[in-house]
């Protein structure tokens, strides 16, 4: 089937420009087309449909691509053109309709671009695949999964390549740690079109090894787009999960109960990262604005069998954060898919034992608890920042959060705004081996993954710069010492599939002008980055797949 070209006269132009967030792009009017962004969206059905459209949209005056899979990116990266090129003809290559997921128990499955390539897989997702029906598919054909997201309507296409982290990450790693090999189409020398390339773990060149460690971490659309991804065995799905979400009423939470909060917090997991009995036990907990809601900690666990043999690591957890907080908890009783958990009357169970906690958890089997912690949500605006935290939380933090979370808010715009801060470390920080080596991960040190993010659906000036202030002037409170970024001694930098255009300014914040070595903040290690530098330069020279974030062309 050949693609299918929407350009402006089509009356799904407008709706199409859209990810899934609605702050891109740049000037969107409901129901009308953007001039700031695509031109052409190329719905692409095959691997050939993309060579296609490539070729097509590279010969446009000024053309450049970007692709899209879920749509989920946090910036306008895919949506908008690019900033002081009002003359680019945009073109996104639209490849969610690649969805099949192929298995073979022998491990003989072959590249679809490059059939001829030496090596077998068990398992191929393809690019467009969401996280829902991946899993579903994983399950039903082998009981088998992928340690990935949450939001279940993300494409495989940006997840993977960019890390891929989930509820599952403690017990078995990160998705692209289980990554076996990659089809990817790259640019041709001329940059007028793609080429077909398969990459592997097992390459023996060291160009190919470098461009499959790139799509281990190094972020989507920065050296070609990914088609397919292999795996020659995946992790066994858990049997079923223990699933417990503590909730804490603002009217009795103080400064220094919520303090306790997270110190004890950081502790359980820091103390617990060479138990790997531990590391079924994976958390969220959302600290939501005194607006918002309650603040809530979803308690995620299986044992090391992936079974429920043995809760004593979770018995061990509810009862220290029980201990340590010393103020009323409560049953969750909102599905805790409602991310932003409005503030009720609605009162669940008081939890102030093990005895009430095992009373108030859910029994689930694994597939269907996996549909009901999905984190979508409606498509609206939003902001999102990030931060991967290896050491403790400091004075000067915890007052940043605090301050954060109760900051005046007279005209009630922050009504869906969090902080987010979830379990890490685990499997994920095993010592360096080959898997490691081939990975563009950087942060293997930290035991928090931070995800501070709000929503808002008033498309007004006035609303979307009192999210832009309530956001930064998180981190610039909270790291005031190390230039508004969260990268220091208790700190290892931010995500790369959590893109936030703020990192790339100095101190986080664009009244100061650029930063040129925004991309250690998300590469801190230099091993990492330099190899990054040195696989763009050398698959794609010309830099055709670029945006505000992706890999530095220069030093």
């Amino acid at each position: 089937m050949a693609f299918d070209l929407v350009t402006s006269s089509d009356r799904r132009h407008s709706t199409l420009q859209k990810g899934f967030n609605l702050r891109w792009p740049l000037g969107n009017v409901q129901g009308e087309s953007s001039p700031n962004g695509a031109s052409r969206i190329y719905i692409c059905y095959s691997e050939q449909d993309i060579i296609d459209a490539a070729a097509q949209a590279l010969a446009l005056a000024d053309g450049r691509i970007t692709v899209r899979s879920g749509g989920h990116c946090y910036e306008g990266f895919v949506s908008n053109r690019m900033p002081g090129h009002p003359n680019e003809t945009l073109s996104i290559l639209d490849i969610g309709r690649l969805k099949t997921l192929a298995y073979q128990a022998d491990g003989q499955l072959r590249s679809v671009l490059v059939p001829e390539a030496p090596y077998g897989y068990q398992f191929r997702v393809a690019a467009g695949c969401q996280n829902w029906d991946t899993y579903v598919a994983l399950y039903t054909a082998a009981g088998k999964t992928l340690p990935g997201g949450s939001c279940y309507s993300v494409g495989a296409g940006g997840h993977i390549c960019g890390g891929g982290y989930g509820f599952l990450s403690r017990k078995y790693g990160l998705t692209c740690d289980w990554l076996s090999g990659v089809d990817i189409l790259v640019p041709n020398p001329q940059g007028t079109g793609l080429l077909a390339t398969h990459v592997s773990r097992e390459s023996s060149d060291a160009d190919e090894l470098d461009l499959f460690a790139a799509c281990c971490g190094g972020g989507g659309g920065q050296f070609g787009i990914i088609t397919s991804y292999y795996f020659k065995a995946l992790p066994q799905a858990p049997k079923e999960v223990y699933w417990l979400v503590l909730e804490w009423d603002w009217a009795d939470l103080t400064q220094a109960a919520l303090e306790r909060l997270l110190e004890t917090y950081q502790a359980w997991f820091a103390n617990n990262q060479a138990n790997a009995n531990t590391w079924g036990l994976a958390t969220k907990l959302e600290m939501r604005h005194q607006n918002t809601g309650n603040v809530t900690l979803g308690i995620h666990y299986v044992d090391k069998d992936g079974l429920l043999d043995d809760l004593a690591p979770f018995e061990d957890f509810v009862a220290t954060m029980l201990a340590a907080v010393a103020v009323r908890a409560t049953e969750s009783i909102p599905p805790f898919y409602v991310v932003h958990l409005p503030r009720s009357s609605q009162a669940g169970r008081t939890i102030d034992s093990l005895s009430s906690a095992h009373q108030a958890a859910r029994r689930m089997d694994w597939l269907p608890f996996s549909q009901s912690v999905n984190g979508s949500g409606d498509n609206q605006r939003g902001r999102y920042k990030s931060a991967y935290q290896k050491g403790v939380f400091t004075p000067q933090v915890l007052s940043a959060i605090w301050a954060t979370l109760t900051r005046p808010d007279p005209d009630k715009y922050l009504t869906q705004s969090l902080i987010q801060i979830q379990s890490f470390g685990g499997c994920i920080n095993q010592p360096d081996g080959p898997t490691r080596a081939q990975s563009s991960v950087a942060q293997r040190s930290s035991y928090l993954k931070w995800q501070p993010q709000c929503y808002w659906r008033d498309a007004s000036a006035e609303a979307d710069q009192a999210h832009a202030d309530w956001i930064q002037g998180l981190y610039f409170q909270a790291f005031a010492d190390s230039q508004g970024v969260p990268l220091n001694d208790q700190f290892e930098g931010c995500y790369i599939n959590y893109p936030d255009l703020d990192m790339t300014y100095l101190g986080g914040n664009p009244a100061n002008g650029k930063n040129t070595q925004w991309y250690r903040i998300f590469f801190p290690n230099t091993i990492i980055e330099s190899r990054l530098r040195r696989t763009k330069k050398r698959w794609d020279p010309l830099n055709i797949f670029r945006n505000e974030m992706s890999v530095p062309t220069t030093p």
